[in-house]
């Protein structure tokens, strides 16, 4: 018996048809798995390990083969699919081939016809993989550069974005501002099959509703007064590209209508116009509104919302990734650092304390300019609380640690929860050493780890070895 090669999915209607094929296939070392519609497909092509290649019949009871490899393609299947059919016909094969299909072949088979088709498939099939993961590592990077975090909800994020940016599915991002919406819609576009082409945003509460419709589907010269020529609206200049509408829940009902008929017929008339003018834009948009309720409400039509909101995205606020702080703080210091050639060369422990106990309204852009302010006021090499004075306490949420004295204001008895550090009341600002920050950054990895000093060198990156000695230095206590 040959070794396991690999799995083909045929696709058959007929019983028959498909076991001649699985029985040559096998005896050339593959598993094969059946499939009498393009439903069971769909199915077993979820299934690991993924098949190698797709043995596709034109002729099924639900839906035709051509139709199905169309859908694939346009889905971003890496399965190299083979037409089979038993006609041997020129339109078809044409249409199969601009469908995107690997190979064709005409019933029946020859064994010799088969085995170099699907050879021929098995290595465009490890060319096609070895792409996607030579891809998906750049795009790690790139995501790792604009969008600074290690917390379970941005690994969370991201393996979301992993699943729609090789396609050309309707994004809609919804998160608080300043949780990065524009850079994750900036990401998609640059990291997906429209990266070529235009990236064009409009902001729909930024413009008046009066304009909104100009701007979005353009106007004809005398349209209106001002309108002195022709202009080609974010859609057309979007063609082939990506449109991001943000602040979507902000349209008017007018202009609502208007766009859900675009999306619809993938055309426009300019306003004043009567030209219809195709176009082809990936849609992506955001909101920091709760959209069903919108609907429910009456302020947002339903119809639109699922045009709009195919596959939603949530951005979780700051204060549901507190572990991502310290990464987010130093990375705005190096940039500030390089930026304004001030000599600040990190933060205090007390500071970054204070910082990760503060909720962030404002989430990762209120932190950014924070932390540019520190940069700027700074005194000496490390910010500490005295430059973070906006932080006050009527700004602090009461089930958070306090790095300060109580607020007299609080109800006797008032403490944090006991799961959480003990307050600490500040003191002096004081010179912090370099031993210090190490200290703060060991025991940190530590308690990550739960006290495991291999899980805390991965972290810190550095030989465990190296680590015990600097533990045993500093004074610092492990489990093992």
């Amino acid at each position: 018996m040959p070794e396991n090669r690999g799995r083909i999915l045929v696709v058959d209607d007929e019983p028959f048809a498909r076991t001649v094929v699985r029985r040559m296939l096998e005896l050339d070392g593959w598993s094969v798995s059946e499939a009498r519609t393009t439903k069971e497909a769909l199915s077993l092509l979820s299934q690991e390990p993924e098949p190698v290649a797709l043995l596709l019949d034109v002729l099924l009871e639900e839906e035709s083969g051509l139709e199905f490899l169309e859908r694939s393609r346009e889905a971003g299947l890496l399965v190299p699919i083979i037409v089979m059919t038993s006609m041997e016909d020129v339109e078809t094969a044409v249409r199969a081939m601009k469908g995107g299909a690997y190979d064709f072949l005409v019933k029946p088979v020859t064994p010799e016809r088969l085995r170099t088709a699907i050879r021929h498939a098995a290595e465009r099939r490890a060319l096609l993989v070895e792409n996607r993961d030579l891809r998906k590592r750049v795009r790690q990077e790139a995501f790792g550069r604009m969008l600074v975090g290690e917390s379970p909800a941005m690994k969370a994020l991201y393996s979301e974005m992993e699943r729609v940016v090789e396609t050309d599915i309707a994004v809609c991002l919804l998160g608080e501002t300043g949780t990065g919406k524009e850079l994750v819609a900036r990401w998609l576009h640059e990291n997906g099959p429209r990266a070529k082409g235009p990236f064009v945003d409009i902001n729909c509460a930024a413009i008046p509703e009066t304009l909104i419709e100009s701007e979005l589907f353009g106007h004809e010269k005398g349209a209106f007064t001002g309108a002195a020529g022709r202009h080609k609206g974010k859609l057309e200049q979007a063609d082939g590209g990506t449109l991001f509408l943000d602040e979507l829940g902000e349209m008017a009902h007018p202009t609502q209508a208007r766009l859900l008929r675009v999306l619809q017929e993938k055309t426009l008339v300019r306003v004043g116009g009567s030209e219809t003018v195709p176009y082809n834009a990936r849609l992506v948009s955001a909101t920091q509104r709760d959209l069903t309720a919108a609907v429910r409400e009456g302020r947002f039509r339903e119809d639109l919302y699922f045009r709009v909101v195919v596959y939603p995205l949530r951005l979780p606020p700051l204060r549901e990734r507190t572990d991502d702080i310290p990464l987010l703080v130093h990375h705005f210091i190096r940039v500030f650092r390089a930026s304004t050639g001030r000599a600040v060369e990190g933060i205090t422990p007390e500071a970054l304390v204070s910082l990760e106990a503060y909720d962030w309204p404002g989430n990762v852009r209120e932190l950014q300019n924070a932390v540019f302010r520190a940069v700027v006021s700074a005194r000496g090499p490390f910010l500490t609380t005295a430059d973070f004075p906006d932080l006050s306490a009527d700004h602090v949420p009461r089930y958070l640690p306090r790095p300060y004295p109580p607020r007299a204001d609080l109800a006797p008895g008032t403490q944090a929860p006991a799961s959480l550090p003990a307050p600490t009341v500040a003191v002096s600002p004081r010179l912090v050493t370099m031993e210090d920050h190490e200290r703060a950054a060991i025991q940190q990895a530590l308690d990550a780890a739960n006290g495991n000093v291999r899980a805390a060198a991965d972290r810190l990156k550095v030989a465990r070895s190296t680590l015990y000695r600097r533990i045993r230095a500093l004074g610092l206590s492990a489990a093992s």
